[in-house]
């Protein structure tokens, strides 16, 4: 490879379309996510099902990683907790 190609590697391009695959028409910023954060974790923790909105929040996660970080921290917490 020359100095300064830009090319990806395979595995690059299958993150990317991974994360293509994840998208829907309206999705979550990272404000909207961590203000349900908290729900989604203590249903995730009890079994219970999600509505459309932690559905959203589960969506987001998997596309950020900075907001999954604050729910696996959030999660521990709660996990010792119990």
């Amino acid at each position: 490879m020359k100095t300064g190609d830009q090319r990806l590697t395979g595995d690059q391009v299958g993150t990317i379309v991974k994360m293509l695959g994840l998208t829907t028409d309206r999705e979550f910023n990272c404000g909207e996510c961590l203000q349900h954060v908290g729900e989604y974790a203590e249903r995730q923790l009890s079994n219970k099902p999600v509505s459309d909105v932690i559905a959203s929040v589960e969506q987001h996660l998997a596309l950020c990683p900075e907001c999954r970080e604050e729910y696996e921290a959030l999660r521990k917490i709660l996990e010792a907790g119990q």
